[in-house]
C-alpha cells in the first residue's frame, strides 16, 4: 500500500486510447512505486504528524484514485450473503477528489468523494457516469 503518482493523458479524446496509456503508464511506475515503499517521514509519531500538516496545505496533489480487484465468487457475513460492496475513498489534507473502484462478483462499483466546498458531488458523479457509460458502449 503506497502512492504512485501517474499524470493522466485527460486531454485525449478517445475514451479508449486514453484508457490504454493509462493503463500502460500505471504499469511502468508500479514496479518503481513498490521498490520505494512507504514514506520515511510517516514511519515515526512525530513524522506522521508533520505529514499531516503539510498534507493539509500542500499544493501538489488534487486527486486520489484507487481500484482493488475484489472476489470473483459472493462472500457470506455470519451466514448472510454479503449482496453489494462499495469502496470508499476517504480524501484528506486539501485533496478535492477522491474516486475509489472495486470490483465484486462480477459487478464493478464506483464510489466518489468530493470535497463539497471545491467539487459538487452530483456533477462529478453525472461525469463520471457518462465516461463509463461511454467506455462501455463503444
Amino acid at each position: 500500500m503506497g502512492v504512485m503518482l501517474v499524470p493522466l493523458p485527460t486531454g485525449v479524446p478517445d475514451a479508449g486510447v486514453r484508457l490504454a496509456r493509462i493503463a500502460g503508464t500505471t504499469r511502468a511506475a508500479k514496479s518503481e512505486a513498490r521498490a520505494q515503499g512507504t514514506f520515511e517521514l510517516t514511519r515515526t509519531r512525530w513524522g506522521s504528524r508533520l505529514f499531516a500538516r503539510l498534507a493539509r496545505r500542500q499544493r501538489f496533489i488534487a486527486l486520489f484514485v484507487t481500484n482493488v480487484r475484489g472476489p470473483d465468487q459472493r462472500l457470506h457475513v455470519a451466514g448472510a450473503p454479503l449482496e453489494r460492496v462499495w469502496p470508499v475513498a476517504p480524501i484528506q489534507g486539501n485533496v478535492r477528489l477522491g474516486v475509489a473502484a472495486l470490483s465484486y462478483a462480477g459487478r464493478l462499483g464506483v464510489c466518489i468523494h468530493t470535497d463539497a466546498d471545491a467539487i459538487r458531488a452530483r456533477v462529478a458523479g453525472r461525469a463520471l457516469d457518462q465516461e463509463l457509460h461511454r467506455m462501455t458502449t463503444s
